[in-house]
């Protein structure tokens, strides 16, 4: 299930079934931005990616993704990766999961040619991460995805970077996740991670469409019926604080790029559906031949 983060239709249907870019123009007046939908890691095939996000990237002087990935290099926030992602001194994840559950994680991790006393001190956030990561290299999942090719192309070309989230906050919410209830949460996403290849394969296809409706029926309507508390904290929640800084954009001289996981604009949850009842044009951005 983690994965369907990475990697949610009433006011989307139009857009979702017209679009062939995972780029949008969103405007009131004469102001505009582009929002495009990122996927955070790719196969090399992937690349070069759609023609769409460089246009809109060559248009933007500022580019405002959810966070700041270089930050995960200083020594500061890999300590507090420590701290938010894994469990203190005798605390270990298999004390609070079910033998049925327990013997679904050895199993995978067998696969991996890890064991439990491994990953003991992962919390559940972190230890899916971590397994669906390997299931998607595996898979030759081993380039960087949008956010990561835009950040270090806009920090070369010296480009204004601002972020939605702060590094801690993401650390934070990873650690959260299943938070009181690792078993359940665990049961919907270990089940998930095996199947993290065909599920990024489908993805992939959606997001070179622009397919809204494709992505909510893959990522978000199954996590939002499984595990409602966790289709909130990552989805929900976070798109509704990101809606005002969005809206903050406007009014300026700047021509902003905003790249979110593309799971952030599909669905009635989604910020393309409160862009538009906030008032805003909403429309797919296509290259004419």
């Amino acid at each position: 299930m983690y994965k369907r983060f990475f990697a949610g239709i009433l006011l989307l249907v139009s857009l979702a079934v017209q679009a062939d870019s995972s780029v949008w123009r969103v405007s009131k007046g004469t102001d505009q931005l582009w929002i495009g939908g990122t996927v955070h890691l790719l196969p090399p095939a992937q690349y070069p990616l759609p023609a769409e996000f460089d246009a809109a990237y060559q248009q933007s002087t500022v580019v405002v993704l959810e966070t700041d990935l270089s930050q995960m290099q200083d020594a500061a926030n890999a300590r507090l990766l420590q701290q938010e992602l894994m469990y203190p001194a005798g605390t270990v994840l298999s004390s609070k999961l079910s033998g049925k559950t327990k013997e679904l994680l050895q199993t995978l991790l067998q696969e991996h040619r890890l064991t439990l006393p491994q990953v003991e001190q992962f919390k559940p956030g972190m230890l899916v991460t971590q397994l669906t990561l390997l299931e998607l290299q595996q898979q030759g999942f081993s380039s960087p995805g949008v956010d990561q090719h835009f950040l270090t192309l806009a920090s070369q070309q010296k480009k204004t970077l601002k972020y939605l989230e702060a590094i801690e906050f993401q650390l934070k919410l990873l650690g959260d996740l299943g938070a009181g209830r690792e078993d359940l949460f665990l049961q919907h996403a270990l089940s998930d991670v095996e199947q993290s290849a065909d599920l990024m394969d489908k993805t992939l296809r959606a997001w070179r469409a622009g397919d809204l409706n494709q992505v909510d029926q893959l990522i978000l309507a199954p996590m939002k019926a499984a595990d409602a508390q966790t289709y909130l904290q990552m989805f929900t929640a976070r798109n509704q604080a990101w809606l005002p800084q969005i809206q903050a954009l406007f009014g300026n001289k700047e021509q902003e790029l905003v790249l979110v996981g593309l799971g952030h604009l599909a669905g009635p949850d989604g910020l393309l559906a409160l862009l538009q009842q906030a008032g805003y044009q909403v429309e797919t951005f296509r290259l004419t031949p």
